[in-house]
């Protein structure tokens, strides 16, 4: 019987698509870089939702947030949903967590028999009031007992139970500096005891899976400060090509993300508001050095795995659950917008195969395919409830089937991308958006109303029709034996 591979889940939280060197020279992060040597590099991968707690839920439920019950960032997994670990610890892995998971008041097995989870992004005890509780990462109605983790034991142990003892204020736009030893840093702390795990807990004669999860580089955007952030020189990082005023030809609840930053003046484009060159470039410099430090942490985590003996012969998928506008539109952060900066994201799988050769793949991926992935991978049977693709296949497969569209959705609304056009529907709406990414990937000309799109338009809304039905519950239901076919 062929023996069945590890398999080790990298995570971030709010990472783009392009903020990895692999995809963006900009960004430092050279072992994620030697990693998508050895991977099938997917360069159409996204996230079923553009916020944490649904686009996790679908990861670790595969099913969509509509399907597993927590279509918004505040609806909680139901307690009955299965997640793909227990079904992988039945199957007979070690199953394990270090990191964020985010599932935020679910009662259901999260399916770990060792688990270490840290969903905190600073000490909580005592909030200095320099400090912005509701931009750390977690919802402000949580208790502090909800909060309890090895890591907020490790501060508070070391001394540390005041943000201000570790963060300082660099902006008002949600950056901060972070000057403490990087030992502290939540990313740094999540890294560290994901090694630790992988010498001293990971099992030697049982199969195991293993979520490695950082909770950056999602706001605040808290990098500078760190070692890493000598890397960059933030006077030269790139502006992006779009500005405030791209947003008035957009739905109006895009109006809304302005509030943080500075409001559109109505009818006057040369008075957008946004936030300045400098502030994009300062948050970037933040962003950018955390991933850099996840990076090294990664690949210290991958030479671990060598010197076991053990990388070989594992399947090994990096991703993060979404992105962030980062400077885009002049905002940032992520909400109820399925805009490719949100819901496209970096995705890599490397097979558990001796000196595989590494590959681009264009094929359309969901995050939502994951649990199938890591089930076919353990050679364990994928329930009929969720999403029935996996991604073994691009690597088991000559000629493995490439998908030409992808679907995603926030609350009532639900989009689905093209090789060439984007469409985003609105229930109940007049509005809506469609975009032709191949003349404008950056989505700045909202074409809805433009007529010579709209037999594109109706194609994809009828496509988007047939895939919500798919979604729904016993669509495939014989209707009566002698009932002919439709």
């Amino acid at each position: 019987m062929k023996k069945r591979p590890n398999i080790l889940l990298i995570m971030t939280d709010e990472q783009r698509f392009d903020a990895v060197g692999y995809r963006n020279p900009e960004v430092h992060t050279p072992n994620l870089d030697r990693l998508a040597q050895e991977s099938v590099r997917f360069t159409n991968a996204y996230a079923t939702n553009p916020s944490c707690i649904p686009a996790r839920a679908a990861i670790f439920t595969g099913r969509y947030p509509s399907q597993c019950g927590a279509p918004t960032y505040m609806t909680p997994l139901p307690k009955n949903e299965v997640t793909f670990m227990s079904l992988l610890r039945a199957g007979g892995y070690h199953t394990a967590v270090v990191g964020k998971q985010h599932f935020w008041r679910y009662e259901g097995d999260k399916g770990y028999d060792w688990a270490d989870i840290i969903d905190e992004h600073f000490p909580p005890e005592v909030i200095s009031k320099e400090l912005d509780e509701s931009e750390f990462g977690l919802p402000q109605n949580l208790t502090v007992s909800d909060r309890v983790s090895s890591y907020v034991e490790f501060l508070a142990d070391s001394g540390f139970t005041r943000g201000d003892q570790l963060y300082r204020r660099f902006s008002d736009k949600g950056i901060y500096e972070f000057f403490a030893d990087e030992r502290y840093y939540v990313d740094g702390y999540v890294g560290d005891r994901g090694l630790q795990w992988l010498r001293q807990d990971c099992p030697k004669n049982t199969p195991w899976f293993l979520t490695l999860s950082f909770p950056g580089p999602h706001m605040p955007f808290d990098g500078i400060g760190l070692p890493d952030a000598a890397q960059y020189r933030g006077e030269e990082l790139a502006l992006p090509d779009s500005s405030a005023a791209d947003l008035l030809g957009k739905p109006p609840h895009y109006l809304d993300i302005l509030k943080k930053f500075g409001q559109v003046k109505l009818g006057d484009p040369r008075r957008p508001g946004g936030l300045t060159p400098q502030e994009i470039r300062s948050m970037k410099l933040a962003y950018y050095a955390d991933i850099t430090l996840i990076d090294r942490k990664i690949g210290a985590v991958l030479e671990l795995l060598k010197e076991k003996g053990l990388y070989d012969d594992t399947l090994i998928l990096f991703t993060s659950d979404h992105g962030d506008f980062m400077g885009d539109f002049g905002v940032a952060t992520k909400a109820q917008y399925l805009a490719e900066a949100l819901v496209r994201i970096p995705f890599l799988l490397k097979p558990p195969v001796a000196g595989y050769p590494g590959r681009t793949e264009a094929s359309f991926v969901s995050s939502v395919e994951i649990a199938a992935t890591c089930l076919t991978a353990a050679g364990l049977a994928v329930p009929a409830n969720m999403q029935q693709r996996s991604l073994t296949d691009f690597y088991t497969h000559p000629r493995p089937e490439r998908w030409s569209e992808v679907y995603f959705e926030a609350r009532d609304l639900r989009g689905l991308r093209g090789e060439r056009y984007k469409l985003v529907y609105y229930a109940g709406r007049q509005y809506g958006e469609f975009y032709d990414l191949q003349a404008d990937p950056g989505e700045r000309y909202n074409l809805w109303e433009a007529p010579q799109v709209q037999a594109e338009k109706r194609r994809l809304l009828d496509r988007l029709l047939d895939r919500m039905i798919s979604l729904g519950e016993y669509v495939q239901t014989e209707w009566h034996p002698t009932a002919p076919p439709i």
